[in-house]
């Protein structure tokens, strides 16, 4: 199961990636691994930049949900995505948030997603630390954890992969960081 989400997520990232337009080297990650460039940004340097108004941020990213909760063989799957969100910092946190409106692909609707990083000691993405809220008419408000965190450090961008199960709904969640240039 765990590779099944972990190549959903992959999927989500290329395709988002790709509809930004940059141009993706193929690295293989392992699970909860970082990997990092020449002078990597990072959350403490993104809260540092947003706050100083040195430099700004937004966050893309996608969703894709199972969901398992109905009776029998039937999963169902729906994507959420959303483009060129404000990243958010405030004074004394330790973590950078997004709230973007995600549109679904089965209803063409419009559902509220909030995003929250935070960094660890060293001011990285801390891999037990992003929390995603999801409110949807439909199935309330699904908050969790995500697990089996990759994160790749580039010198102006950050990629988040991860996954979490709750309410019988299975989230794989891509999330792209990148400084506004």
């Amino acid at each position: 199961m765990k590779t099944i989400l972990s190549v959903i997520a992959i999927v989500n990232m290329v395709v988002s990636l790709q509809a930004n337009d940059v141009k993706i080297h193929h690295k293989y990650v392992k699970e909860n691994t970082a990997i990092k460039t020449m002078n990597p940004v990072n959350i403490s340097s993104i809260i540092d930049d947003v706050l100083s108004k040195k430099g700004s941020y937004n966050m893309t990213g996608s969703l894709t949900i199972l969901d398992t909760s109905k009776s029998g063989n039937e999963v169902q799957a729906l994507d959420l995505s959303f483009r060129n969100s404000p990243v958010i910092a405030y004074k004394g946190r330790d973590y950078i948030q997004a709230n973007p409106q995600a549109l679904r692909n089965d209803n063409n609707r419009k559902n509220e997603v909030r995003v929250y990083v935070h960094h660890d000691t060293k001011g990285n993405v801390n891999t037990k630390n992003v929390k995603l809220n999801w409110k949807s008419g439909s199935t309330g408000e699904i908050v969790g954890i995500l697990n089996n965190v990759s994160v790749l450090y580039q010198k102006n961008s950050i990629l988040i992969t991860g996954s979490f199960q709750k309410n019988g709904y299975i989230v794989g969640v891509s999330l792209a960081i990148s400084k506004v240039a």
